[in-house]
């Protein structure tokens, strides 16, 4: 592995870049892609019109400006961006990632802050679009700390959507449980992050909390015991024989759709010939789910972890599930119809 700077801009802007010079990865780019960096031999030398402006003055938020993407000269100049980390570095994936608040709009060419504001929004989607025309097998994922930018606009145009930058894993459960309502599954990154002192139950729950959707697999893996190690890779092999059905499920929530409130929660991906349920419990104390279905099943299987086994059981005729959870515990069944 070999760190290359991908563009400097001073103290912000596009971050060094790890590649594979092995060939075997296209690279992975962070970038605030619609940002400038405040470091003053920059900021002297481009014009107001570069940047949100408000009562005469830039807007600025965590050190950096806001480019207006209304300016020829800033898509140009992010173009250059693009073209330099995909033609000169191999680049197939960038992260999007958009980490400020540039509040209400600009005031620069237009009748208020909030007709600035929408302008520039169009012109940015409108060099999105050119971005994906010039280079269509590009993978741009979308991200603003998170699941913040998750609008229409976006998501028909970016593949891959991030969640959440939510770090306590507890409560990723029902962000991840109630994300479908926002996004598609096979759209939607999750993270899944078990730290170094990761015991079994919570390296699972950490699975679990992504194999519902687009796992953005991270946590301190080196640094794992080897039983915690075990389930991660367990996860992602049990992930990988039914991932690339994901875009023809469609969710359901045998619980309801997550609440705040709530403590335990499930979600569900049904295909025509069984489902793919997920269950969490958050809290410390046992609990006992009935999980109603909108169809008939014939079977019940734990597929992940392998083990330890939850004690599961279909009722009579097949139309709920009842399962029994330990405390912060969660599992991943399949239920054939």
């Amino acid at each position: 592995m070999e760190y290359l700077l991908a563009y400097d801009l001073g103290t912000g802007g596009l971050k060094t870049s790890l590649f594979d010079k092995t060939g075997q990865s296209k690279g992975y780019v962070f970038t605030d892609y619609q940002t400038y960096c405040s470091a003053k031999e920059y900021r002297e030398q481009k014009p107001e019109d570069w940047f949100f402006c408000r009562h005469g003055k830039r807007v600025i938020d965590h050190g950096r400006y806001q480019l207006d993407y209304r300016n020829p000269e800033v898509r140009a100049f992010a173009h250059g961006v693009i073209r330099r980390l995909v033609e000169e570095y191999g680049v197939g994936y960038i992260k999007m990632d958009y980490n400020i608040n540039a509040g209400i709009g600009t005031e620069l060419y237009a009748s208020s802050v909030g007709e600035g504001l929408l302008l520039h929004n169009r012109a940015y989607l409108s060099w999105l679009d050119e971005v994906f025309s010039i280079y269509p097998d590009l993978v741009i994922e979308n991200c603003g700390s998170g699941g913040m930018r998750i609008n229409d606009a976006l998501l028909s145009r970016h593949s891959i959507q991030s969640s959440s930058d939510q770090t306590e894993y507890l409560l990723y459960a029902p962000i991840a449980a109630a994300s479908p309502t926002a996004v598609t599954p096979e759209q939607n990154a999750v993270w899944s992050y078990p730290m170094t002192d990761a015991d079994e139950e919570t390296t699972i729950f950490n699975m679990v909390n992504a194999m519902m959707m687009r796992i953005h697999q991270s946590g301190h893996l080196a640094n794992l015991k080897p039983e915690a190690r075990a389930l991660v890779k367990e996860g992602i092999a049990c992930y990988k024989t039914y991932r690339n059905e994901l875009p023809k499920a469609f969710p359901f929530w045998p619980l309801g759709v997550p609440k705040k409130e709530q403590a335990q929660y499930a979600l569900g991906l049904d295909w025509p010939d069984h489902a793919l349920i997920a269950v969490w419990n958050c809290a410390s104390a046992p609990a006992v789910l009935t999980l109603p279905l909108s169809f008939a099943a014939s079977n019940v299987s734990q597929i992940y972890p392998a083990a330890p086994q939850a004690k599961m059981q279909l009722d009579a005729d097949g139309t709920s599930l009842r399962v029994c959870m330990s405390g912060k515990t969660a599992r991943l069944f399949r239920v054939e119809k």
